[in-house]
């Protein structure tokens, strides 16, 4: 929630407006040191940078959403299907054959 906050301003975002953000969305309060505790973790993975503007800290994102669901399917692939690419596309078909057209298609996606 918080990234998709800061990727989606593409500018600094100040904790307050984090906070203020998370109670517009969800309609429930999160306690300052939550947030502060969150995004310490984010920092310490260097998915984000804490500037200093005016003696307040702003937050932007150092890493792209894609980058970030690309390391999310990553893991996916890496925990569910020991790593292999290929054993979690023949998961998708449900163990059925697929078709030569599927197969083609499946083709093109990776060559792009």
């Amino acid at each position: 929630m918080i990234l998709n906050l800061l990727w989606d301003r593409k500018e600094p975002v100040p904790s307050r407006e984090m906070l203020q953000y998370i109670k517009d969305t969800t309609g429930e309060e999160m306690k300052k040191q939550t947030l502060n505790n969150f995004l310490t973790r984010l920092l310490d993975k260097d998915m984000i940078r804490r500037i200093s503007v005016e003696r307040r800290y702003m937050y932007e994102p150092l890493i792209s959403r894609e980058e970030y669901q690309q390391g999310l399917a990553e893991d996916f692939i890496n925990k569910s299907f020991d790593g292999s690419f290929r054993n979690f596309v023949c998961s998708l078909s449900g163990g059925e054959k697929i078709s030569k057209e599927e197969a083609e298609e499946i083709m093109k996606l990776l060559r792009s």
